[in-house]
């Protein structure tokens, strides 16, 4: 069977359909091949509570995103409980400012010596990378994300830290292990975008209420004329004055014939399928973007009463199986309503993930809920669900030398193919996501208008 579209879009995460959104007008195919839409962002909801294994921190009502949540009717709640927390030893300290980490924590003289001179290196990083994320007159978002990874690209977090004191070194282990990576592999910019984002909570200060899954599951909904589920992409090649792209589906081969096409699947999903139509510059372009792994746990509870995390938004926890312990109640609870429970969400990044990506599932709930009772023994027998999703491929982050490929990234390919996902961004987070599918649907306009596909407008 072959399918005529002006655009076909492989993959249905916050990317493409973003993309699918601004082109609707133009009946654009999307190729999704997984059953669900959504990608990196998975919720399920039990009752009043929703399970999470995904992204789940949304930005402001004025972005991309937050018009999405807006326009779909949904409700994100603000973040009110502490989000910077460390699990020292079996204690948790609570509700501390980062430059005073080093003076709250337990350690030793020289460790604290040690702390405090990287914090200050990594405050003035912060700092530096949030105000170059401004845009400048005249200056392109694509003009932004390279200057962004152009900033300490080329040096690594730990040779920017420089020798640490081994307690030190296990925070900024847990830091960078967040981010997927670990201090060896992961680029200063990449750190500085941690940051400059994570830690302005005004950026990504937003729960979902009934889980984050909502917001593509209603896209998808809105979409659903435009989506086929269970077929994925294996090839796509020029042909003639388009692209021709070869997809294997329920009901067997599918053949789409496209003037332009969106690639947003992340891109070790990417690499097979434009291998024959790829350039050598936009292969060695890939090659440079690199993804680490999260194993993530989802964690009901039952409890109706207080628990001692119910004020906590986040926890970083260096000695643990998990790196990051997220409270997803914390928001509900705080706008009201009777207590029916807790979800918490454990993850380990990075080496913590990789050693656990082949283990039975039922291991990793184990081995984390362990580590869960250590940290808080109140939940035991309080633990009713758990949910375990090993992501080989959560996101991606910047290594040393991942700015050269963005000028590639964000060129595509032949003028036809353009590029979409958090991965052809600085940040890893769902705006960031949708901004370059807005860039990339941008790119198809011009392209349409230009080969006739759509009318030029006439001059005012």
């Amino acid at each position: 069977m072959v399918e005529e579209r002006d655009v076909v879009i492989i993959g249905a995460g916050i990317a493409g359909m973003t993309a699918a959104k601004r082109l609707r007008h133009h009946d654009p195919l999307v190729l999704e091949a997984s059953d669900r839409v959504g990608g990196r962002i998975w919720s399920r909801q039990r009752g009043s509570l929703a399970m999470s294994v995904g992204a789940h921190m949304f930005p402001p009502p004025e972005s991309t995103v937050g018009g999405f949540v807006t326009e779909y009717g949904l409700d994100v709640l603000p973040i009110t409980g502490s989000m910077l927390n460390v699990a020292w030893g079996d204690r948790v300290y609570r509700d501390m400012r980062p430059e005073l980490l080093p003076l709250r924590l337990p350690l030793a003289p020289a460790a604290r010596v040690s702390f405090a001179r990287a914090g200050l290196k990594v405050k003035r990083i912060g700092d530096e990378y949030m105000r170059l994320a401004e845009q400048r007159p005249g200056e392109t978002a694509a003009d932004v994300r390279l200057r962004l990874l152009q900033y300490g690209g080329d040096e690594t977090f730990a040779d920017f830290l420089g020798p640490l004191h081994p307690e030190a070194q296990r925070i900024f282990t847990a830091l960078c292990n967040r981010t997927i990576a670990d201090p060896h592999e992961i680029s200063v910019s990449a750190m500085a975008a941690l940051f400059g984002h994570v830690w302005d909570s005004g950026d990504l200060g937003r729960n979902m209420r009934g889980g984050a899954g909502l917001l593509p599951e209603a896209m998808g909904e809105d979409l659903a004329g435009h989506i086929r589920l269970r077929t994925r992409a294996v090839d796509i090649a020029f042909d003639g004055a388009g692209v021709t792209v070869q997809a294997q589906g329920p009901e067997g081969p599918l053949t789409v014939r496209a003037r332009t096409a969106i690639c947003a699947v992340p891109a070790p999903d990417l690499l097979p399928v434009i291998q024959r139509a790829a350039t050598p510059g936009l292969q060695a372009a890939l090659d440079r973007v690199t993804f680490g792994p999260h194993v993530v746990v989802s964690i009901r509870t039952d409890e109706t009463g207080p628990m001692p995390w119910d004020d906590i938004y986040s926890v970083l926890t260096p000695d643990y199986a998990f790196n990051m312990l997220f409270n997803h109640t914390n928001s509900l609870y705080a706008a009201g309503g009777r207590k029916e429970g807790s979800v918490l969400m454990v993850y380990g990044g990075a080496s913590r993930g990789t050693p656990l990506l082949d283990k039975d599932h039922e291991e990793i709930a184990e081995l984390f809920l362990a580590d869960l009772y250590r940290l808080y023994p109140e939940a035991r027998g309080h633990v009713t669900e758990t949910w375990v999703m090993p992501w080989a491929h959560a996101g991606p982050f910047a290594a040393p030398g991942r700015w050269r490929a963005q000028e590639a990234l964000e060129r595509g390919l032949g003028g036809r193919v353009f590029l979409a996902g958090d991965w052809v961004s600085d940040f890893v987070s769902m705006e960031t996501a949708a901004l370059t599918a807005v860039d990339a649907a941008d790119r198809v306009e011009q392209v349409l208008m230009r080969t006739g596909a759509i009318p030029v407008p006439a001059p005012a």
